[in-house]
């Protein structure tokens, strides 16, 4: 397999694998607003005027960046982003695990009191964070609105690929 393919089908691997993670988790929980206060309040480290706005804004968060993906529109900023609540959820299930408490995880809806943060729940999320990281560094790809809003000549691997096609023009 050529790069050019292994590039393309990381990226859109990356973008969809993202999109229906984000999508699953953002519609499981929009509807259940209590669960998603106990879940964020269950983690233990919001101060309390925070816990209820991040519980109601956090699904909508997800599903905005799940769509942007899915979509391929400001993929640089959706991965950021991604990479920031990745990164967030990481850090949050690690100090539930370190500290032994006994919640669910709320990922993809429910919360509160639970079997407690589980390795599984941790290696789930480590390569979400690198897919989105990966997107971050390389936004540029198929399938992907962000190629009809960019001015021509903007995009450093599409000026790179026009002068490799010129120089084997003019051999």
């Amino acid at each position: 397999m050529d790069r050019s393919r292994l590039r393309t089908g990381l990226y859109l691997g990356a973008r969809l694998l993202l999109a229906v993670v984000l999508l699953w988790a953002g519609l499981s929980k929009v509807g259940e607003r209590q669960s998603s206060i106990l879940a964020v309040d269950a983690y233990d480290v919001l101060p309390e005027a925070f816990v209820e706005p991040v519980a109601i804004l956090l699904p909508w968060l997800e599903i905005a960046l799940g769509v942007l993906l899915l979509l391929g529109l400001f993929v640089r900023v959706a991965a950021v982003g991604t990479a920031l609540l990745m990164l967030a959820f990481l850090a949050g299930m690690a100090q539930a695990k370190a500290r032994g408490l006994a919640i669910d995880c709320g990922c993809f809806g429910g919360g509160g009191q639970g079997d407690g943060v589980s390795w599984w729940d941790l290696l789930r999320d480590t390569p979400l964070f690198a897919a989105a990281l990966y997107l971050a560094l390389r936004p540029k790809g198929p399938l992907s609105l962000d190629a009809y809003f960019e001015p021509e000549g903007t995009d450093g691997e599409r000026a790179e690929d026009d002068e490799a096609r010129t120089a084997t023009a003019e051999v």
